[in-house]
């Protein structure tokens, strides 16, 4: 997609390699492997052609795992937060991925699969019911994550009162927007909004 252009290039850079070998990771098992085949005509054209799917949920192999943690990076997939983390607790694989980043690997979090890396997925609670009591996310960044701002945004007032009622970091991000963690600093693509303590910062890029 081209409003995903500026990301896409940045994630290459982070890789630098010719030819990276990338893991999938739906949030919820794909059969059918319909939005797996999706990804991997995505990714050809960046002319990466090695997509592992691996699965958390019925699929889910552990006898993978070890090819997994080889990959240059890992996509985490969008759809349902509160699925996607509980497939995530369930398998006990939180530890996994924070000793993959740890070890120099790159996570690519997409909408849910971003939010599941965040401290808790409460922010969800702000637009959807609750489906769980197991709100503690992967708690691999300190603040928490807003996909779909410019679906989402006359409900600021909801957001920054999360802001002080959590006492969080929350930054939003339109779609084709995003950000970049890397050795402990934040990079922020394009108009991405900080919400703190009450409060609404938009950084235009």
């Amino acid at each position: 997609m081209p409003e995903n252009e500026r990301l896409d290039r940045r994630f290459l850079e982070l890789i630098n390699k010719d030819r990276p070998k990338l893991a999938y990771i739906p949030s919820a098992s794909d059969g059918t492997r319909r939005y797996y085949r999706e990804k991997c005509q995505y990714y050809k054209r960046y002319g990466i052609e090695d997509l592992l799917y691996f699965d958390l949920n019925r699929e889910y192999d552990p006898a993978k795992t070890e090819e997994l943690l080889a990959c240059d990076a890992i996509h985490l997939s969008g759809g349902d937060p509160f699925q996607f983390l509980g497939s995530i607790r369930k398998r006990k694989f939180g530890p996994v991925l924070k000793e993959y980043l740890n070890k120099g690997g790159i996570l690519l979090g997409i909408s849910a699969g971003a939010i599941v890396l965040t401290p808790s997925i409460n922010i969800s609670h702000v637009f959807y019911r609750s489906r769980t009591d197991q709100h503690q996310a992967v708690s691999l960044v300190d603040f928490h994550f807003l996909p779909h701002w410019n679906l989402r945004q006359d409900q600021v007032d909801a957001v920054k009162k999360f802001s002080i009622d959590n006492q969080a970091m929350v930054y939003a991000c339109q779609d084709g927007d995003g950000m970049v963690v890397h050795d402990g600093n934040i990079e922020l693509v394009g108009n991405v909004v900080r919400i703190e303590k009450g409060k609404a910062f938009v950084n235009n890029e």
